[in-house]
């Protein structure tokens, strides 16, 4: 009986030693934290994070919109449902808008190189060309004689691709502020528009710039000097070398 007992509690310190012994299995939550913080650190991480929450609540907000868009219009359907649609969608811009922040600093340091690098081939005479294209009164189709100035910016752009390009559109005071902030606009891509099918190599370093009516004009004003859209294309060699 003795025996037995002692080979009983033999038995039980074995056990509690190979316990003892034995490497915790148990995962470890900290790497978890670790991980997901690396992730998301820097503007790679943040890049990721805003984009995948993007397409994910654009999703989301998408679904919703087709099972709504299943009933008929005049019916006021599950109103909660189509506040979430519409927040989703605004967060997805949002997101959207982030991961476009983050991935241009990303590209920032890449841009100020490969600038640099075009400025050892650009003249130090070349500076930046500047053409204005005309509009008709409340019209955003360009005119035939104004085609010639946008092929220019074309021609000078092509040759030095690797520039920064402002598009700024006005118009006169005739009629609202708000439907010639809108004529300014359409002006803008419309001379956009035609600089890409000539062949500009429009790149991300495009500034568009509805303006509308200029400040300071009188109402009912209608000149022509008003009427028209900027293009100024500065090569970015003709940045200060010593910059760099």
């Amino acid at each position: 009986m003795k025996n037995n007992l002692k080979l009983a509690l033999l038995g039980s310190c074995l056990l509690a030693v190979a316990a003892c012994a034995a490497p915790n299995r148990e995962p470890d939550l900290s790497n978890i934290t670790a991980n997901v913080e690396k992730t998301r650190e820097g503007d790679f991480g943040e890049f990721l994070y805003n984009l995948v929450e993007a397409e994910d609540k654009a999703r989301e907000a998408e679904d919703i919109h087709g099972a709504i868009s299943k009933h008929p219009g005049y019916l006021y359907t599950d109103l909660p449902l189509r506040q979430r649609g519409v927040q989703l969608a605004e967060e997805a811009a949002e997101h959207r808008r982030k991961a476009e922040d983050a991935f241009n600093r990303i590209l920032d340091p890449i841009r100020a190189r490969l600038a640099y690098l075009e400025s050892l081939h650009v003249p130090q005479d070349v500076g930046a060309m500047s053409k204005a294209v005309y509009f008709d009164t409340g019209s955003s189709k360009i005119r035939d004689g104004e085609s010639a100035a946008i092929e220019e910016a074309a021609n000078f752009l092509s040759q030095y691709p690797i520039a920064h390009v402002e598009i700024t559109a006005y118009t006169d005071t005739q009629g609202s502020k708000g439907s010639n902030k809108e004529l300014a606009r359409r002006r803008a891509n419309s001379v956009l528009e035609a600089l890409k099918k000539m062949g500009a190599p429009i790149s991300a370093s495009v500034a568009v710039n509805a303006v509308g009516e200029p400040e300071g004009v009188p109402d009912e004003e209608p000149n022509q000097e008003y009427r028209r859209v900027d293009i100024m294309v500065a090569p970015h060699g003709t940045y200060n070398k010593g910059a760099m």
